[in-house]
């Protein structure tokens, strides 16, 4: 089951995005609920007692607490790095601006039937591989994480430390077999000894990036030019 929230306070705008949405389900059989809210504040509300949807349509333009506050809120005060955002506006000049909250896309305004199946393709695609596993070896016993879980990979000497939110695990390899592993999967290397997951990354710099933990790490100039690629395409998509 997909949960999906919409917030605008257009009430034609919810109507005609649920309806596109329902339509999309139905086309390729998928079990979807959908929730619509009128305000921010009834949204983050929403999120904060039951945290139960898996994307929301969010208009950046709302009144009083806005699109940018609630995306904000959501990633730095709860910490919620797994609902994707879909931003709702007329204008294309915010793209930028919102790299802090990391969003799936940007839905400018006409909403159309293909601008929404873009966008649930694009998640169903991201989900599935966000359900990948990173596998890895320590002595005989075999460790498996999800690549959802994982923020970014350090070499130190023989070993490679795997960051997560709950904690380190390391092994011994090299950065190479990790990105053989990863590559194409959401994850960027910035170093030789740095492999991020671009999920996790809160602050871009030419020369580093910030994680969402505030780990700073560098990106090396042998990387700084493909890191401009992966952002450029990231925001042309989007």
């Amino acid at each position: 089951m997909m949960r999906i929230a919409i917030c605008d306070d257009e009430t034609g705008t919810c109507s005609e995005i649920e309806n596109l949405i329902l339509a999309f389900a139905k086309s390729h059989a998928l079990q979807v609920a959908t929730e619509v809210f009128y305000s921010g504040e009834s949204l983050y509300v929403a999120i904060l007692e039951q945290n139960c949807f898996d994307l929301v349509f969010l208009d950046i333009q709302l009144l009083r607490l806005d699109g940018v506050q609630i995306g904000k809120q959501i990633r730095e005060q709860l910490g919620n790095e797994k609902l994707s955002i879909v931003y709702i506006s007329s204008k294309e000049s915010y793209a930028m601006s919102l790299f802090q909250v990391r969003p799936l896309d940007f839905l400018i305004k006409p909403i159309t039937a293909q601008s929404i199946a873009d966008i649930l393709e694009k998640f169903l695609r991201l989900t599935q591989l966000n359900q990948q596993i990173f596998s890895f070896s320590m002595g005989k016993t075999i460790n498996r994480l999800y690549l959802d879980e994982i923020l970014y990979f350090a070499c130190n000497g023989k070993k490679i430390e795997i960051y997560t939110a709950s904690g380190i695990q390391e092994f011994y390899g090299g950065m190479q077999s990790v990105w053989e592993q990863v590559e194409g999967k959401g994850f960027w290397m910035i170093h030789k000894s740095f492999i991020v997951n671009s999920a996790f990354v809160a602050v871009y710099r030419y020369d580093a990036v910030q994680m969402t933990d505030k780990t700073i790490l560098p990106i090396s100039q042998r990387f700084r030019k493909s890191m401009k690629e992966h952002l450029t395409e990231a925001y042309r998509k989007g």
